[in-house]
């Protein structure tokens, strides 16, 4: 089994995208890094949409942009502090361009650059042996900060907030390399730039949010595999799009929605494997109406 838990902790770098954020849920998972271990990843996706939800109503067509394409690189690594304890940082750069009008508020076709560097830790509160199997019950925190991007507007790569994230889970396993993962949190948002003075204040409050996450798969030497769902669902403060309290606001807007997605790991040889994953959008708030694939090649590092 030692084989297919370090082929299975670093599938935690196939991050999905969301339309205002790369979430950092994809941070976190409940396999861990053995201590003095290191994992990296370089990976590439590919996010495109036509259709976008206004306030919970999905409609073809995004607003002044018609359609929206991005283009996600992404770093990842994590580091085995001890066995029980893994540090996490995440770093993607995105491009994101309209196949329309210029953005009604930034006044751009296209907009580019880093996104939000992400740090993470994670630890075991408590492994319990069972027959054939073992539960892992865990808690994670992370923060994100967001980097020089223009935050507000339908064409945005983030929502420009400083965030804090807590996790609790519990991660079955047993010896035929079959798992499941659950996982619950609440994201507190600060405040983003309003360089375009659009509505009150001199800043938004981007709204917080709880989040949760299923997943289920298999983990052996040769191969690993999963199937996932996310959803997130904002606080009420958040406005939405259309709505009279939404002046161009962006970062403000309640972001809520369902995803679902798979993963794929193969390695190559000891130390280096190929990655590859879909996700979808199923249901959301205020947000496009995505499919991304990701491809990418990781790096473990043994100590």
């Amino acid at each position: 089994m030692k084989n297919s838990i370090k082929i299975s902790l670093v599938l935690a770098a196939i991050l999905f995208t969301s339309f205002y954020q790369v979430n950092a849920q994809g941070l976190v998972d409940g396999f861990f890094t053995k201590k003095g271990d290191a994992n990296f990843s370089l990976s590439y996706s590919y996010s495109e949409f036509d259709g976008f939800y206004i306030g919970p109503d999905k409609v073809d067509g995004v607003p002044a942009h018609n359609e929206i394409t991005q283009n996600i690189y992404n770093f990842y690594a994590n580091y085995g502090i001890t066995d029980r304890l893994t540090a996490i940082v995440n770093l993607p750069y995105i491009s994101a361009e309209g196949n329309g009008v210029a953005d009604p508020v930034n006044g751009e076709t296209e907009q580019s650059g880093l996104q939000d560097i992400s740090i993470a830790l994670k630890y075991s509160l408590l492994k319990e042996e069972l027959k054939n199997a073992s539960m892992t019950y865990f808690t994670a925190v992370s923060g994100s900060y967001a980097l020089d991007y223009e935050p507000n507007g339908i064409l945005s790569i983030g929502n420009g907030a400083p965030s804090v994230d807590g996790k609790l889970g519990m991660h079955y396993k047993n010896n035929n390399g079959f798992f499941g993962t659950v996982a619950l949190g609440y994201t507190i948002r600060g405040k983003a730039d309003n360089n375009f003075n659009v509505g009150n204040g001199d800043d938004f409050d981007a709204p917080n949010s709880a989040n949760a996450l299923i997943k289920l798969g298999y983990a052996s030497s040769k191969i690993y595999v999963d199937g996932w769902f996310d959803a997130q669902t904002s606080s009420d403060k958040g406005g939405d799009i259309g709505s009279s309290t939404f002046v161009g606001n962006f970062p403000e807007t309640r972001v809520n929605y369902s995803r679902v997605g798979a993963n794929v790991y193969v390695p190559l040889t000891k130390a280096i494997g190929l990655n590859a994953g879909i996700n979808t959008t199923v249901d959301g708030r205020n947000l496009g109406d995505s499919t991304t694939y990701t491809g990418g090649l990781i790096y473990s590092l043994k100590n």
